[in-house]
């Protein structure tokens, strides 16, 4: 009787250490989720790949043993995943009180482009009273005047054309080639990218930027009380890498400006 005690004893032990072996795995194994904005997150074949965002995030994380594993979900409905806490976070989402957000891992310029051959410059919001701006919908430009200025005149449509799916920047700088609108919003890096791919960058200006950039942060839930863990832990692995010159080269290999926020 007392041999099969002691055996009892030793199988409850081990079957509570492979329990708390398989939590501490799933507690160290973070899903985070967005839409295709590349160079900042980038997707191929339907998957998050690579981007600034998702490698900087990947690499601090795993310094704290946090494995990260990236979603290509449309950027509203990630958002309504990581309030439930279906999934652990999102990669720059806009302010929301259902996310705690980390410090920001980037931060985005958004400027105003027209066809080469114009002459308009942004000077301010007092100079977009007649004119016709493509958006993104649902995204942030500046968290100031400009995101204001949407919300206030989103339904407006002689003054905003708003696209939305995962293409609805493509879409907008066809829109600005075809002439559908005089000028369009978006962000810098993002721009560069899309003009490249479409072989339009001598077609079309930059025309002036918004004052604010835009911080890029990542979301997370807050349904997960280890949500502290994970901002203090990506926190300090971006430290290490800015450090180490790691954040530097990817920065340089996604080409992201370096702004000054101050």
């Amino acid at each position: 009787m007392k041999h099969n005690s002691i055996f009892k004893i030793i199988a409850a032990l081990s079957v509570n250490c492979l329990l708390s072996v398989s939590v501490t795995h799933a507690q160290s194994v973070l899903h985070i989720a967005s839409d295709d904005w590349c160079p900042y997150i980038c997707a191929q074949n339907g998957h998050l790949t690579s981007g600034y965002l998702v490698d900087v995030a990947t690499q601090a994380m795993l310094i704290s043993g946090y494995q990260v594993e990236s979603a290509l979900i449309p950027l509203t409905r990630a958002m309504h995943e990581a309030s439930t806490g279906s999934i652990q976070g999102v990669y720059a989402p806009p302010i929301d009180d259902r996310l705690r957000l980390s410090i920001p891992i980037a931060y985005s310029r958004a400027c105003f482009y027209t066809l080469a051959e114009q002459t308009w410059r942004y000077q301010g919001i007092a100079s977009l009273h007649n004119v016709v701006v493509g958006i993104v919908g649902e995204y942030g430009y500046d968290d100031n005047l400009m995101d204001a200025y949407v919300i206030k005149n989103q339904h407006k449509h002689l003054l905003i054309d708003t696209s939305f799916g995962e293409n609805a920047g493509l879409s907008n700088l066809k829109k600005l080639l075809a002439a559908r609108f005089p000028v369009m919003l978006e962000h810098e890096a993002v721009m560069t990218m899309l003009a490249k791919n479409l072989g339009a960058e001598y077609k079309i200006r930059q025309a002036g930027c918004l004052e604010h950039a835009l911080p890029l942060p990542i979301g997370f839930t807050k349904m997960d009380s280890h949500n502290e863990d994970w901002i203090r832990a990506l926190t300090l692995g971006i430290q290490q890498l800015e450090a180490s010159g790691k954040l530097a080269e990817l920065r340089q290999h996604y080409h992201i400006p370096e702004i000054n926020t101050k």
